[in-house]
């Protein structure tokens, strides 16, 4: 028994001097050598997919306020840690503390219309039936060239085109388009029954 014990101390001790060798240690007392930045980057990165994916993070496909500043945040801890100027313990724990907050806050603004407005912003109506609404332009701060090149994105080149178009939370501005209209573009008469030929655009 003491034997099994001795040899799963020096498996132990064995493991954690490569895990040293390689990553240079959890803080780097000395500066790193460029085999042991590049095995902190891999780790770093796939330690910080992990919790990023289990935080379940709109981070990429979301640009609200709150995914802003995650973002920010990640960036400058998870980059330390690959330089070694953070430890990697206290890197992937803090991510996991930031991204746990940033999924409470965003669970809260889900469920919580008021918090959601507080922290994500809400939607502004700039279009409405082909008349551009200039006070709630000015007010999110969206110039007419800035519009006027969100319409032509969408293949939109006259104004009147548009149902209704709305600065959204995360700051885009989507456009409903009014639906087409049937055009006559053939009327016969045949055997006195008249018939009318349209096309939807």
């Amino acid at each position: 028994m003491l034997l099994a014990d001795t040899q799963i101390v020096t498996l132990v001790q064995s493991l954690g001097n490569i895990l040293h060798q390689l990553f240079g240690g959890d803080l780097p007392e000395e500066p790193l050598a460029l085999y042991q930045v590049a095995a902190r980057g891999v780790a770093i990165y796939l330690g910080g997919l992990i919790i990023v994916r289990i935080g379940k993070s709109r981070l990429i496909s979301r640009t609200t306020s709150l995914d802003v500043i995650l973002g920010f945040i990640l960036g400058s801890l998870l980059s330390r840690g690959i330089t070694g100027h953070a430890s990697i313990s206290g890197t992937l724990l803090s991510s996991a503390v930031i991204v746990g907050v940033h999924w409470v806050l965003t669970a809260i603004a889900c469920r919580s219309h008021w918090f959601g407005t507080l922290f994500k912003g809400n939607s502004e109506l700039v279009v409405d039936n082909g008349r551009a609404l200039i006070h709630t332009m000015r007010k999110a701060h969206i110039s007419d060239h800035d519009l006027f090149e969100q319409l032509r994105l969408r293949g939109i080149d006259d104004l009147q085109q548009v149902r209704a178009a709305f600065k959204e939370r995360n700051g885009e501005i989507s456009v409903l388009p009014l639906p087409p209209q049937p055009r006559v573009f053939d009327v016969a008469v045949q055997n006195g029954v008249q018939t009318v030929r349209i096309a939807l655009e």
